[in-house]
């Protein structure tokens, strides 16, 4: 009989290719689990069922029960129940592939919420929590399972702001609340020709069902085909007992890495967003506030940084992330969310960083006694060394600064402003370089990214999706630049007095932030003092007299891998 599920308290040890069967994100949480981190309890439904439903469309008999055990144990150690209406568990469904495509695949969250539920939390005093959380599912679970595109909630949301004279979300009331979500309802039965269901039961169905389908979503395929992922590995689901950021004033949602991913120093950079769910911080639509109390002088957020707000939750975060960073010897990539002053671990990955910091890591690893100086070496993605070898803004000529965001993925690009993927194939394929210029990006920009120049976004922070995406592509990219005013109707953004049009020239610096008018002049850098150190240890393993840097670490490597 075909085992289906792995609980994240499962040992995992006596399989072959752990992160094939039950991707990444379930083998992370395992391994989590089993370092006594704390770990919201759940389980990992394997690759295999995957399989076994894109070849035969439907589940196999003895998966029923397996699920049923596993919600079973998750009720016990929770004391909890799904379904319930006096003590509800509610569920997170997430894809997990073996390689990691950040918001490629699809994500639901509070599943098993319905009007009991609603009711319950309302009868302890909890009404504004409760009416958030049921507008948030509701948008989120007809969005991925019945296909509803966002624009169509977007467009009830922002219609009740304007007529009730309100700015942001976080204005809104419970009563503004309740009105939106009968709207939400209206829309949905009108999409689908029938009510949301309230089943918790049928809900999990559905959400295991689609977040399977998303493998084959378009920018999935765009991102496999751009990063060279196997379609066959395919991806495991993970359920998980539902943690709320979106509580009260004491919880929140974050992003962390346990070193810079700019620059590599050995300190926590991340941001966090108070009454936040997991989507709210990777999204980019809304100012995120910084963890380190050290980033607020370089951050668009001047309220508290989580260390002054939550000073033993970020006591607890550097402990955790310093064990994960030990036992996996490279720099994490680390989700959480704070219920109530409690913090919890989502997930954990290996973190995606410009090829800077990526040496400097490697070096500090080697000195620490983390890694080996051979393994240093072999972290490196010899590629995208060449980016070290790009030019830098020539500091004796003075181009005019536009605005100043965050400095997301480093390097100096300069292009033609461009705001759609129509126009940007236009100049792409005249072979003239563009700057793909957004409010912020989504999933559904993989594509367009992959084939622009910089990307430059006026929202979102470090870690949102256009930042994490950039660095993973190699592509400069400047975040959060707040002043930028985008008029996409008559393709230009104004800033200041300045107003650039499409095909205009601009330049962007990864490395401090800036945004320049026009072609600024740039130098060849020096080798920085890191990757000379590279050079030397790779030297000593490799007697080639190749020249060319990039070449000669590559020959490195395979030596290294050689002698392994």
């Amino acid at each position: 009989m075909n085992k289906w599920i792995y609980s994240f308290d499962s040992d995992i040890k006596y399989l072959d290719n752990p992160a094939r069967l039950i991707g990444n994100k379930g083998n992370s949480l395992s391994l989590m689990t089993s370092l006594g981190l704390p770990v919201p309890e759940g389980f990992t439904i394997t690759t295999e069922l995957n399989h076994h439903y894109q070849k035969n469309n439907t589940f196999p008999e003895d998966f029923t029960e397996e699920l049923i055990e596993n919600i079973k144990l998750v009720e016990n150690s929770s004391k909890s129940n799904f379904g319930s209406s006096k003590n509800p568990l509610l569920f997170s469904v997430r894809s997990g592939s073996e390689r990691s495509m950040p918001g490629m695949l699809d994500t639901v969250l509070n599943v098993g919420f319905n009007r009991d539920v609603l009711e319950f939390f309302e009868k302890k005093d909890l009404s504004l929590f409760a009416w958030d959380t049921w507008r948030r599912f509701l948008h989120m679970f007809s969005h991925v399972v019945y296909r509803i595109e966002h624009f169509y909630f977007d467009e009830i949301l922002d219609s009740y702001l304007l007529g009730a004279g309100l700015q942001f979300e976080k204005d809104l009331g419970v009563d503004d609340i309740k009105e939106i979500c009968e709207q939400y309802l209206n829309l949905i039965e009108e999409k689908t020709g029938s009510p949301f269901p309230e089943s918790a039961d049928d809900q999990l169905w559905l959400a295991i069902k689609a977040v399977m389908k998303s493998w084959f979503n378009e920018r999935a395929i765009d991102f496999r085909k751009i990063n060279d992922i196997p379609e066959n590995i395919g991806t495991a689901i993970n359920i998980q007992r539902m943690v709320f950021g979106n509580l009260d004033e004491d919880s929140s949602t974050g992003v962390v890495f346990s070193r810079n991913p700019e620059n590599g120093k050995r300190n926590l950079k991340g941001e966090y967003i108070i009454r936040s769910q997991g989507e709210d911080i990777v999204s980019g639509f809304k100012t995120p506030w910084v963890i380190s109390t050290s980033d607020k002088k370089n951050s668009p957020s001047t309220l508290y940084s989580l260390e002054e707000l939550l000073p033993n939750v970020y006591k607890d975060i550097k402990k955790f992330t310093g064990k994960l960073e030990n036992y996996f010897s490279c720099i994490q990539d680390v989700e959480f969310t704070v219920e109530s002053g409690k913090l919890w671990i989502l997930q954990s990955r290996k973190a995606t960083v410009n090829i800077n910091a990526a040496v400097k890591i490697a070096i500090d690893m080697e000195k620490e006694g983390l890694i080996s100086r051979e393994d240093a070496i072999l972290s490196l993605q010899v590629d995208k060394i060449k980016k070290l070898l790009t030019p830098i803004i020539d500091p004796n000529f003075k181009n005019e600064i536009i605005t100043k965001g965050l400095p997301a993925s480093s390097g100096v690009v300069t292009g033609k402003v461009v705001f759609d993927s129509k126009k940007l194939k236009n100049y792409t394929n005249n072979k003239q370089n563009t700057i793909l210029v957004l409010k912020e990006t989504s999933p559904n920009d993989v594509a367009v990214m992959s084939q622009s120049t910089g990307v430059l976004t006026c929202q979102g922070g470090m870690t949102s999706h256009a930042a994490v995406v950039a660095r993973g592509l190699n592509k400069t990219c400047v975040t959060g630049a707040r002043d930028i005013k985008i008029d996409f109707d008559n393709k230009r953004f104004h800033c200041g007095g300045l107003s650039i049009i499409e095909g205009d020239i601009i330049t962007i610096n990864g490395g401090n932030g800036e945004v320049l008018i026009g072609d600024a002049p740039t130098k060849i850098p020096n080798l920085p003092k890191t990757l000379l150190q590279i050079i030397k240890w790779s030297k000593v393993i490799n007697k080639s007299q190749n020249k060319d840097i990039v070449t000669f670490l590559e020959e490195t490597q395979k030596v290294i891998k050689k002698n392994k």
